[in-house]
């Protein structure tokens, strides 16, 4: 890849990141409602007497909510393509400084040579 390619990339990189950052929330954040649905449900049951019941209760509603197991593992999989994509774009960035240091030294030869 040239130098002058490598801004592109790396904003590239950086708007994937950013755009799974907000999938991230969004999912987080319906996985929240639905935490807060199922403890408004048990709050108002009047049967559950305890703590113990109340956080029995609690689980038993998350593990029967359809969609919040699959919100969990989709978050899983959002937050792993992110930190693959971090990753990815941490090394064009290095590899972009790289290029830069290596394009200077040249410079600085030519610039050496020339004043021998």
């Amino acid at each position: 890849m040239n130098l002058n390619e490598y801004p592109q990339v790396i904003a590239k990189l950086q708007a994937e990141v950013f755009g799974l950052d907000l999938t991230i929330e969004q999912t987080h954040t319906t996985i929240k409602q639905i935490e807060a649905d199922i403890d408004s449900q048990v709050a108002f049951d009047a049967t559950l007497r305890n703590d113990s019941q109340r956080k029995a209760k609690r689980q038993e509603l998350l593990d029967e909510h359809s969609y919040y197991w699959e919100h969990q593992e989709i978050l899983s999989q959002y937050r792993s393509k992110r930190e693959q994509l971090f990753i990815e774009l941490c090394l064009k960035r290095n590899e972009f400084s790289v290029l830069k240091l290596e394009k200077r030294e040249a410079i600085a030869r030519l610039e050496l040579q020339a004043n021998s």
